[in-house]
């Protein structure tokens, strides 16, 4: 079943929120599509219930630049709070958004572009390091398309841009893919992740090109400390991040058996990162293979110092979650993790940042690296590994001249490191 925008006499270039909105009511009890034909479409916030979207070649369909046409879809979000979306599915299954259209969520609507916020740190910022920092903002759509509890996911071959906040996030939902997307983000917005999985599980994600100011693919448990994100495939994507290309982990988060390959990361803040905060966090059975990493540090409020790699398994926790930390007690939070076949140009080291030998059973085999000039190090500390969101400070000791430093870690296997 399908059903046209064109004839339901949908206007063009003004907010239709209503009006698209009772095409979708229509499609989802028959577990339809609502096709968006060539043509500006604009519009607040969309249940799409049970109802799929295909953009045609030439459509757009665009978020409303009003606060007044959003509002919250009702989930009550750990970090984020008040949930605040363009399209988003609750509790439903068997739904697909495809085509060769454009989604714009309009970010610009929400963001002063023309200031940027400048680190109080003593240091001296030119112009074009200013150009580089993140964005003010009032408030914002901060869950731009969303799914909870949903099954049999897919997202295929759009183009989505202009993201305000996380760009694509899932909750607790299984059965989900991911192919052939452009997520194209302003380098400037913060939070603007191309997609993050919490607390998913059976996850394809492949031949996507994604640009964020923030993660371009994160997988935490950060809207549910208790339930793991397991059994992820990353492969084939091309990424490039302000902050961390891929982001495995976080906080107190659970996340098991993930395989990240075939995939270019360029100009990253950071290239991988996994995280999970000592005692109450793990990250375990992650391999990742036949990576390009390439880093380069900008300036401004963002996490990450150049590393192309790095493992953090310290303390770090923020106080303003709606969920209290989980009351556990983990010796291990990073375990049997493999890197084979990493090409590395790299601002910064490698670190394997352990406390208490938290950090085992790391593998490093046949790994290429070649330091490269950069222009923005200088500004956390040319011997600084960043451990953000920790408040802990890392600094390679005055003699140190290799590319991986290791701390506080067990069992960490290096074979054919070749260093330029």
């Amino acid at each position: 079943m399908q059903l046209n925008l064109a004839d339901y006499n949908i206007l063009q270039n003004i907010v239709q929120t209503k009006e698209i909105q009772a095409v979708l009511d229509e499609a989802s009890p028959k577990k339809g599509t609502v096709v968006v034909p060539a043509g500006i479409y604009i519009t607040g916030t969309l249940d799409l219930k049970n109802a799929s979207l295909y953009l045609k070649k030439g459509a757009v369909l665009k978020g409303s630049g009003s606060w007044d046409d959003y509002r919250s879809n009702g989930f009550p979000h750990n970090e984020m709070h008040d949930c605040i979306s363009l399209l988003y599915s609750i509790g439903h299954e068997n739904i697909m958004i495809s085509g060769e259209g454009t989604i714009d969520l309009n970010a610009d609507a929400f963001y002063n572009m023309d200031s940027p916020v400048i680190p109080q740190d003593g240091h001296v910022y030119s112009q074009e390091q200013e150009a580089q920092c993140t964005r003010n903002y009032e408030r914002r759509p901060t869950q731009p398309i969303f799914f909870y509890n949903c099954r049999h996911v897919t997202i295929k071959d759009i183009i989505i841009k202009n993201a305000p906040c996380w760009t694509i996030s899932f909750h607790s939902s299984e059965d989900i893919r991911v192919s052939g997307l452009t997520i194209d983000n302003d380098m400037t917005i913060p939070n603007n992740d191309g997609m993050h999985f919490c607390g998913c599980r059976n996850v394809l994600i492949h031949d996507c090109n994604i640009a964020s100011g923030d993660d371009c693919i994160a997988l935490s448990g950060i809207t549910d400390w208790y339930r793991p994100c397991e059994n992820i495939v990353i492969t084939n994507c091309i990424m490039t991040s302000v902050s961390k290309a891929v982001s495995v982990g976080y906080m107190h988060s659970i996340v098991r058996n993930v395989t990240v390959s075939n995939c270019i990361i360029y100009e990253a803040q950071r290239g991988i990162a996994i995280m999970a905060s000592k005692g109450t966090g793990l990250v375990e059975h992650v391999l990742f293979e036949n990576i390009r990493i390439d880093t380069k540090i900008r300036a401004g409020c963002w996490w990450g110092n150049g590393e192309p790699i790095c493992l953090v398994g310290i303390y770090h926790n923020y106080e303003n979650y709606r969920e209290p930390t989980p009351e556990r007690q983990m010796a291990i939070n990073i375990r049997n993790i493999s890197f084979c076949n990493i090409i590395c140009t790299g601002e910064n080291v490698i670190g394997v940042i352990g406390s208490g030998d938290n950090i085992r059973d790391i593998e490093f085999n046949n790994i290429y690296f070649e330091w490269k000039d950069s222009a923005n190090r200088y500004l956390k500390g040319d011997r600084c590994i960043d451990v953000s969101p920790s408040e802990e400070k890392v600094e390679l000791p005055e003699n140190f001249t290799d590319c991986i430093y290791i701390r506080e870690s067990k069992n960490v296997c290096t074979k054919n490191i070749h260093v330029v």
